[in-house]
């Protein structure tokens, strides 16, 4: 049975659907064949966040509503539980960490992915668990689920940029060594921004990483990171 605050949630959603005339390329750019209800971004995540303000009443409520979200058949309600992620840490502090392996179970393409990995956890809480956190990221890493794969390399992003901690680096740089000889765009990508993350602590390891491994990155890889080392900008234009 459905969660009544899904429930709830899902029929807000479905009354502010967007007209949105190209809905099937949107689908295709965000590499997901759920319904897309083309809502924009910041009126979904308001409508989230009042959702949650007025009927969540505690981190059970919270966590339910999470799982619930997970198995919805939209990319609306995929995206939503990367909004309850990100703008209720107070319950989120209190999950555990391996809860990410069910919500991330039927996720697809980068949308839905980063949505729920890219800002969501700080490095004070990674670190503050770590010995779960690093088995989590580790398991990710060898996944027979690509989402979860690039899951591994997104959930560092943000603590990589803004914590200098080596645990972190390690981590990072050992996941990347493992995928990168995967292909497909959903990883490539995510070494990339991963590897350009960890330049603000430890430009030196990147450098060296790029120059060990220039024949077995794909081209663009050493590009972007290169230019990012050079110029501050995946581009090269200054």
């Amino acid at each position: 049975m459905v969660n009544k605050n899904h429930q709830k949630l899902l029929a807000i959603l479905k009354k502010n659907v967007g007209d949105c005339e190209n809905r099937e390329w949107v689908k295709r750019y965000l590499g997901t064949t759920k319904e897309y209800l083309g809502i924009k971004t910041g009126i979904r995540q308001k409508l989230v966040k009042d959702l949650v303000k007025k009927e969540v009443s505690g981190t059970d409520d919270y966590r339910d509503l999470l799982l619930s979200l997970a198995l919805g058949d939209s990319f609306d309600e995929m995206a939503s539980v990367g909004t309850m992620l990100i703008e209720f840490p107070k319950w989120r502090k209190q999950l555990e960490p391996e809860i990410l392996d069910k919500l991330l179970e039927r996720v697809e393409g980068w949308a839905e992915t980063d949505s729920i990995c890219q800002s969501s956890y700080s490095p004070v809480e990674l670190l503050g668990n770590w010995t779960v956190w690093e088995r989590l990221l580790g398991g990710f890493n060898h996944d027979k689920n690509i989402h979860k794969r690039r899951a591994s390399l997104v959930l560092l992003t943000k603590p990589s940029r803004t914590s200098n901690d080596t645990r972190l680096a390690k981590i990072a740089f050992a996941n990347i060594e493992k995928l990168k000889r995967e292909k497909e765009i959903l990883i490539t990508k995510a070494i990339s921004w991963l590897l350009r993350s960890l330049i603000k602590h430890h430009p030196k390891e990147v450098a060296e990483y790029l120059t060990k491994n220039e024949g077995v990155l794909p081209k663009v890889v050493i590009r972007e990171v290169r230019n990012k080392l050079t110029t501050g900008k995946k581009s090269g234009k200054k």
